[in-house]
């Protein structure tokens, strides 16, 4: 029979948090009051923002603003290093190419709805993505009717290390 310590122990060891069953990126962590959603299995890492409950809904969802500016910087500083918007850039030559939230991925050669961009970037006559041209959309939800935030395989790397880091800091 396991002693009532061993069971406090082993209870203050197990990890608390879900995955969001839309997006296997982001991990929710249930604190006294509201739940925390981030990219990290860390409850400490920068939130993306949070929600009263696991129920994750537009209108009582609030938006973590040092997430966002997180996430304009690094789209700013790194977007033309990710392989998704690189190819697509080859077939957007010489106009403002949208940046887009994967939560609902469009059709070939449609545009994302408006509140799923994250905003524009340059793409020069060589259909090569401008650095640091990046424009950011102040119609982007980070939270709509879809669900929260799809990142890219390589947006998401850099967030997740970023609000980690964070953390430690």
């Amino acid at each position: 029979m396991l002693s009532q310590a061993f069971k406090k122990q082993i209870a203050n060891q197990i990890r608390h948090y879900t995955r969001y069953s839309k997006n296997s990126q982001i991990y929710l962590h249930e604190s006294p009051g509201r739940v925390i959603a981030n990219l990290s299995q860390n409850p400490a890492a920068t939130a993306i923002g949070y929600s009263p409950s696991t129920d994750i809904d537009p209108n009582t969802f609030s938006v973590n603003k040092k997430f966002v500016d997180l996430l304009n910087s690094t789209i700013h500083e790194s977007i033309h290093k990710d392989f998704t918007f690189i190819i697509e850039a080859g077939a957007s030559a010489s106009t403002f190419m949208p940046i887009y939230d994967f939560r609902e991925v469009p059709r070939y050669s449609r545009t994302p709805e408006v509140d799923s961009i994250f905003g524009y970037v340059l793409v020069d006559d060589g259909g090569k993505i401008v650095p640091q041209t990046f424009d950011p959309n102040s119609m982007y939800r980070v939270c709509n009717g879809a669900g929260l935030i799809k990142l890219s395989d390589y947006l998401h790397e850099q967030m997740k290390n970023i609000t980690e880091a964070e953390a430690k800091s």
